[in-house]
């Protein structure tokens, strides 16, 4: 079975979320319409500590996104808010039952985890975008070396 790319392996675990209305999850792009999602990759180191046989404890550290509905009504923007706050809640229960991305052979899930809380990174006069930092920590089998 081939290994999936991180990326791909945490767009099919957010498509299990619950709290995701039936917006489209994307990669890198996130369009103007609500309610649509996005995951983003940020530049950020990927072995967190090495190991002799070339196994590598690893993240991949991202922002997950969102275009949402906003303006002067404090109900939708607090309704906003709120998703955020219960999508972190999500990515720890799921961390705690190791129910985690399938990363595919030599690879592990360990957590997933928020490392922000939601926030408004644009506003238009009827939409926003809303992000939160991750950081996916795994790991990574060596490759054995035949002599």
């Amino acid at each position: 079975m081939e290994n999936k790319s991180i990326t791909q392996a945490i767009r099919e675990f957010f498509c299990t979320c619950p709290l995701l209305k039936d917006g489209a999850i994307h990669v890198d792009y996130l369009g103007i319409c609500p309610t649509e999602y996005s995951i983003d990759g940020m530049p950020a180191k990927k072995e967190i500590k090495s190991y002799i046989d070339g196994s590598a404890l690893c993240q991949f550290v991202f922002t997950f996104g969102s275009v949402e509905r906003y303006g002067s009504d404090v109900d939708t923007n607090v309704e906003n808010s709120g998703f955020y706050e219960n999508f972190v809640k999500w990515l720890k229960e799921k961390s705690q039952k190791k129910e985690l991305p399938f990363l595919g052979i030599g690879r592990e899930a360990l957590r997933i985890e928020a490392e922000s809380e939601g926030y408004v990174i644009d506003a238009r006069e009827n939409t926003a975008r809303y992000q939160i930092q991750c950081r996916f920590i795994y790991f990574e089998k060596g490759v054995e070396k035949i002599s």
